[in-house]
């Protein structure tokens, strides 16, 4: 029986310190080596060591049998230079026990087993005493605890919510999450009218915090950050908060009186930079109202000077992209020089226009958008009625939007189309690998079909009655090799289809926690009833479409893929990181004033920087504006890129077949092999072809097919 240790405290160098054998932490390094170390050891510097070490003898040092995780603390301070007085050499007190084994391990297992960790809302409301009753700061209690501020604040709100909330979480009738979120709103009073309001119905965390934003403006969002500065000049009242920009705006009345004069103020400015008629505000734009709208633009005034000014612009861009040796300062403080030089020369609307336009400011997520060179529905001709709205370029069936649409000099059209886009050969092959994860997608959500296909394709290799049927259907014992340079870029839906109806399989058969054989594994898979086999082999499938052109050899595939996917643009769509940011300012500009139909979106963005296009065409694409006209709404969701649609099946050679107009889709076809021939490389050796975003092929792994 173990009885109650003699203990002796004295004072030992922390250099003489070790962790005894016999802790019952000895084991596990990782509990001294811990994120949280140095918020002990931040706790001991301010504080002191409130706990000594208890200690016993071993050899020539003092082993730590409890208290290992202050020890490294210690050892935290001494290696710190910022940590004043702290050395290997400094004393720190401990509790000496004899040479008891029997009690020394009790005190170790005693030591780490009973401690219990502190109920969360204790800490919260302990750490709201020290700054109302102790007269810390969240600065001062940060620094004492090792933390960051924010972590700090945090915790003082929660333990700051009112009494009555905070009483409901102790007793568990609301879960503690639902507690923190009534932090929402800093008001003690807004909160307990909310809790009391909510009685008798479920509190989810996610609810309080929805109603709480509802009441009063946040002033470190955007709306409150714009009128803060009148709004404390008018008096207005403001609930504060311990960080001050998550204080609340409480009179909404005054900060919509303010957002209004603002929104009058921008508008009225506007008009002034730019010499139009008239100027008005709107709280929010009205885009079914501005339908009836007419839309004048400015001028091009010297094109020639203009076009050397955008093409210098041009180059800056790609120096600031590919040269590291410029100066980048240099650079940027030319570009805005150059950038006002083309503003002077491309925004001006004539005369005529200027008589009758005017400029609606409006609040739209959260910042000022302004549409200047409306035209009113009564100042309009008395021509063909003009649909254009803000936004909306081209022109409509009965008439015209655009420049001169309300009268003065008209845009000349266009000869000729643009030039199709060059994609690099390492683009082409990065959307190979996308389009064969749409198309995996959707053959895993037709089970049936998946597994037709996946049996045909295995009976018919076997039985040798073609060279191969498919040659990226690579039905096998490995996945199909995907690779792509940038794939956290794209866009994400198929993955997520896919990953939904994984969801849905019993794969309890292949279950890798229980050592079961192969051969028990196949007789549990060969139990499943018919409809699950088909949906486990649907998904398998899905992960063996390999990237490909659809040429010569893949029409079995391509046959398939048209009929599970057809209309590729209604399971995808091209992204900023993925594909826009790889073009040339030049062709993004094409594409969106040709093929997207918007050319003065095309004329306002060309002064500006390509990645500025770069996000409007991924915003464009994500959920196409609701300003814009039927038809190009039409060209953005239905754009694709050369090659991304599946074409029509191509013959073998030899075969009758019907020509296919479409059949250059823009990709490497692939030629009809023998048995025994691998698959060609479409990932080869890019050539240069002068992009700007041309992908890193350092990486083999990343841009080579296995």
């Amino acid at each position: 029986m173990t009885t109650r240790p003699e203990l002796t405290e004295i004072e030992v160098a922390l250099k003489d310190l070790v962790v005894h054998d016999l802790n019952a932490r000895a084991g596990s390094a990782e509990a001294y080596e811990a994120d949280d170390i140095p918020v002990l050891a931040a706790s001991i510097a301010t504080l002191g060591l409130l706990n000594p070490l208890i200690v016993q003898k071993t050899g020539k040092h003092w082993g730590v049998i409890a208290g290992g995780r202050r020890r490294a603390a210690l050892l935290h301070l001494a290696g710190d230079k910022s940590a004043k007085g702290w050395t290997m050499r400094s004393k720190v007190t401990c509790r000496a026990i004899a040479d008891d084994v029997a009690a020394a391990t009790a005190i170790t297992v005693a030591e780490n087993v009973t401690q219990k960790a502190m109920d969360p809302l204790d800490e919260f409301e302990a750490f709201a005493r020290m700054m109302e009753t102790g007269g810390h700061s969240p600065e001062s209690i940060a620094t004492m605890f090792g933390v960051e501020r924010r972590r700090v604040v945090d915790r003082l709100r929660f333990g700051r919510i009112h009494p009555e909330i905070r009483a409901a979480a102790r007793a568990k009738d609301i879960t503690l999450d639902a507690m923190k979120a009534f932090a929402e709103h800093p008001d003690q009073e807004v909160q307990a009218a909310l809790f009391r309001e909510m009685q008798g119905q479920f509190m989810a965390a996610w609810a309080i915090r929805d109603k709480l934003r509802n009441r009063g403006v946040k002033i470190g969002d955007a709306l409150g950050q714009l009128v803060v500065e009148g709004y404390r000049a008018a008096g207005g009242e403001i609930a504060a908060d311990l960080i001050e920009e998550d204080g609340i705006l409480t009179d909404e009345g005054l900060v919509e009186t303010l957002l209004m004069e603002t929104l009058h103020t921008r508008a009225e400015e506007e008009r002034a930079r730019l010499g139009l008629k008239w100027a008005a505000a709107e709280r929010s734009p009205d885009y079914e109202a501005m339908r009836a709208y007419g839309r004048v633009y400015p001028q091009q005034i010297g094109s020639s000077d203009a076009a050397d000014i955008a093409d210098r612009m041009a180059e800056i861009e790609e120096l600031r992209e590919t040269d590291e040796s410029v100066d980048p300062e240099a650079l940027d403080a030319e570009w805005l020089r150059l950038d006002a030089e083309y503003g002077e020369l491309t925004n001006r609307y004539a005369p005529e226009d200027l008589a009758r336009a005017g400029v609606i400011a409006t609040w739209e997520r959260g910042e000022v958008t302004l549409f200047p060179g409306l035209v009113r529905p009564e100042d309009k001709p008395g021509a063909a009625p003009v649909t254009g709205v803000a936004g909306e370029s081209g022109a409509s069936e009965g008439g015209g939007t655009g420049a001169g649409a309300s009268g003065g000099s008209e845009a000349p059209e266009e000869e000729t189309g643009p030039a199709p886009l060059a994609l690099s050969e390492s683009l082409k092959t990065d959307l190979k690998t996308e389009q064969a994860a749409v198309v995996g997608s959707a053959l895993a959500a037709d089970p049936a079909l998946a597994q037709d296909l996946a049996l045909f394709k295995i009976v018919a290799d076997m039985m040798g009655r073609f060279s191969r049927v498919s040659y990226a259907l690579g039905i096998s014992a490995a996945e199909a090799s995907r690779p792509h340079a940038k794939p956290e870029g794209v866009d994400g839906r198929a993955a997520e289809a896919l990953e939904a109806l994984h969801a849905g399989l019993d794969l309890s058969w292949w279950d890798e926690r229980s050592p079961r054989s192969l051969p028990e594994r196949f007789e549990r898979f060969r139990a499943l009833d018919t409809d699950m086999k088909a949906r486990i082999v649907a998904y398998a499938m899905a992960g063996t479409i390999q990237p490909t052109g659809y040429g010569w050899g893949e029409e079995l595939l391509s046959h398939v893929a048209r009929q599970i996917v057809p209309e590729m643009r209604a399971a995808w769509r091209p992204t900023g990181e993925a594909f826009f940011g790889r073009l040339k300012k030049g062709e993004l500009l094409g594409l969106l004033a040709h093929d997207l139909k918007q050319p003065e979106e095309a004329a306002r963005l060309a002064s500006g920087k390509k990645s500025e296009i770069v996000d409007y065409l991924e915003t464009l694409f994500a959920a196409p504006f609701a300003t814009l006209s039927p038809a190009q709404r039409e060209a953005v969701e239905t754009w694709c890129p050369p090659g991304m649609e599946i074409p029509a099946p191509k013959s073998r050679p030899g075969e009758d077949a019907e020509p296919d107009e479409d059949a250059d889709d823009g990709f490497i076809d692939e030629v009809p092999f023998e048995d025994g021939e691998d698959d060609i490389d479409l990932a080869g050796n890019d050539e240069a072809d002068g992009e700007e975003e041309e992908i890193d092929l350092s990486d083999a792994d990343a841009t080579e097919p296995a």
